[in-house]
């Protein structure tokens, strides 16, 4: 067997907040993984890896998992000499967390669908775009451009929703949610740092420090697969 065969692969597309979710924490706990990023129409890899939607990861011994945040916190027990991501959270606070964030995703998403085409593997084609415009279109019956529209009434919501001025200053005095990194803090930088490319819509800098942060933590750089750096 090859060495490359005997190393983690990470099969995954670059505006993926689940992708960047496990990037994010390979990165972390210093693993040495293979980076596979897909096109954006391309289904076939996640059904050969027998998957209905990537990212897929799959380790050294062959188990393959995604991104669910249960998921995301087995990786501490597979690579127990890695630095833990979740030993500092308590289960009652892993619950509410959760629970947060369920309740904010549905909007969430509404309002990074307008900024994923930052990245390369929507806009550089014509026909991704095509595609991407009807996936929305199909997601949340509403086009690309009025979503866009739509961004400062539903910004208004998510920071009052996600008390996202609060949780701003919390993060500034304690650095990270815990005081430490933690799979909270890499859970927060993915879904939220998007926020920050929405046109004339201005997030708390006490959370654009915050990501900054997490992603130097992390050692990896949020703007990797978009046409421009930021």
């Amino acid at each position: 067997m090859s060495d490359s065969a005997r190393e983690i692969h990470l099969y995954h597309r670059w505006s993926s907040t689940a992708g960047q979710m496990l990037r994010m924490v390979l990165s972390a706990k210093k693993l040495h993984w293979q980076d596979h990023p897909c096109a954006l129409r391309d289904q076939e890899t996640a059904f050969d890896l027998d998957y209905a939607d990537l990212p897929v990861l799959v380790h050294a011994n062959g188990k393959k998992q995604q991104a669910t945040l249960s998921e995301l916190a087995e990786l501490d027990r597979l690579y127990p000499e890695t630095l833990p991501m979740q030993q500092n959270i308590a289960e009652p606070e892993w619950a509410a967390f959760c629970q947060w964030r369920n309740s904010l995703t549905p909007l969430l998403e509404r309002l990074i669908a307008p900024v994923l085409p930052a990245y390369d593997e929507i806009s550089h084609d014509e026909e991704d775009m095509n595609f991407y415009r009807n996936e929305c279109e199909r997601r949340f019956q509403q086009s690309v451009e009025a979503l866009a529209n739509d961004r400062y009434g539903a910004y208004q919501q998510l920071e009052s929703r996600g008390r996202l001025r609060e949780l701003g200053k919390i993060l500034a005095r304690q650095h990270f949610y815990t005081g430490d990194l933690s799979l909270v803090d890499i859970i927060l930088t993915a879904d939220l740092h998007l926020l920050r490319l929405l046109d004339g819509v201005t997030i708390p800098l006490d959370l654009q420090y915050y990501f900054q942060r997490v992603a130097d933590a992390c050692n990896i750089s949020l703007n990797d697969g978009m046409t421009q750096s930021l």
